[in-house]
């Protein structure tokens, strides 16, 4: 029964401790890589290619996010065509260490988006909500979970409670 015992409060004790939050801070860095996109309809079209880059870096009172991405689709498959998106937020710290919010008011309901990012264990997640003139949501997510010498990236956007895309990739960290 006492190893019983033992046992449980040991996992008690390594579970939580495996489970801590990671600090900001372990996200800074540039990190590039590349990944793979997929929609409902890539049982019947090809996925895409994507060449991402991402920036994370501290701003005063919090942190900025830059990303850009290549997409390569459509068109002849030997020239695809190339559309670059590039995007940077701003979050300031709130008195919740793992929770940010965008440094800018917004207001959902006007087409302006909310965006608002958490830490939860390895992963920063990035969460950008809109609400279209016609009523309908868009929800889009970056979740960036650091490991070793990079990032693994898990895309995904939701529009109106259906799945639209999600995109897979791993980014090596540039430098330290």
């Amino acid at each position: 029964m006492r190893i019983l015992a033992a046992l449980v409060v040991f996992l008690a004790v390594t579970g939580s401790a495996a489970a801590q939050n990671v600090s900001i801070k372990a996200f800074y860095g540039h990190y590039s890589g590349g990944g793979v996109a997929e929609s409902p309809d890539s049982l019947f079209f090809d996925v895409t290619a994507r060449d991402l880059d991402v920036v994370i870096a501290p701003a005063p009172g919090g942190v900025r996010i830059a990303w850009t991405t290549v997409l390569r689709e459509g068109g002849d498959p030997n020239r695809p065509k190339v559309i670059k998106k590039s995007t940077e937020i701003t979050f300031k710290a709130t008195d919740r260490p793992d929770l940010f919010i965008e440094n800018r008011s917004a207001n959902p309901y006007d087409g302006t988006p909310l965006s608002w990012a958490r830490i939860k264990d390895r992963t920063l997640t990035t969460y950008t909500f809109v609400i279209e003139e016609n009523g309908v949501y868009g929800l889009s997510t970056y979740a960036r979970t650091v490991s070793g010498g990079g990032m693994d990236l898990l895309f995904t956007s939701v529009h109106d409670g259906q799945p639209i895309r999600s995109v897979k990739a791993k980014l090596v960290k540039e430098g330290n």
